[in-house]
Parts: structure tokens; sequence; C-alpha cells
């Protein structure tokens, strides 16, 4: 008869994932902060006009996102999809915006979503 074997986690090894993707979290906040900031002070110095702001500020924001849960994967920890599909679409948004490309928001939307559809068919 086969013996089924449980894999407990250690609670310190539990409580040390737990604070890891705390600091990536925190990490990420602080990147989105810097970005919003640098944004607005490039538009006020008249580098950047209204709507370049607002595509580095979607792209800038996407990409923080995506990297977040990069950074998760080469940790081997849980990613979140929610994240991941809004940051594909914030980078989507935010180049067509900062070409002045008239990208749809629910374009881009449907589009991300099915190409993650599609992902998770093929890796299954």
């Amino acid at each position: 008869m086969p013996m089924k074997v449980e894999v407990l986690m250690d609670e310190k090894i539990l409580h040390a994932r737990h604070m890891l993707n705390f600091k990536l979290v925190k990490l990420s906040w602080a990147l989105f902060l810097i970005l919003i900031g640098g944004s607005w002070m490039l538009e006020s110095l008249g580098k950047i006009d209204y709507s370049q702001k607002w595509g580095i500020i979607y792209a800038g924001s996407g990409f923080i996102l995506l990297l977040l849960n990069l950074m998760r994967i080469a940790w081997k920890m849980d990613i979140s999809k929610f994240t991941t599909w809004l940051g594909a679409i914030g980078l989507l948004f935010g180049i067509a915006k900062f070409i002045n490309f008239n990208l749809s928001l629910w374009a881009a939307a449907i589009l991300i979503l099915g190409i993650i559809m599609l992902f998770e068919v093929l890796r299954k």
C-alpha cells in the first residue's frame, strides 16, 4: 500500500517568503511613486507633453507590475494573474499613448486577455 507523505514548510520559511513578497511589493510601490513624481517633473520642465506624461505613467506602471511578477517567478513564488494582465495592458497602452498611436483601452484589454488565455492553454 503506497504511503502518503506531506511536506510542511517550516514556519520560519513561510515567514521569510511572506517578508520577501512584502519587500517586493514595497519596492514596486517605491518605483511607482518615483515614476509618478518623475513624470510630473518632466512635464513641468517642458520636456514632455501631457499625453507623453500619461504614456510614461501607463507604460512604467505596467512594466513595474510585470517586473514584480518576474521577480516572484525568480524566487519561486506564486504570481498574480491579475497584476500580470494589468501590467501587460498598461505597458501596451502606455507605449501606444506615448507614440501618439490611438489605441482603445478595451481593444488592448481584450488582446492581452486573449494572449493570456492562449498561454494558459499552451502551458497545460
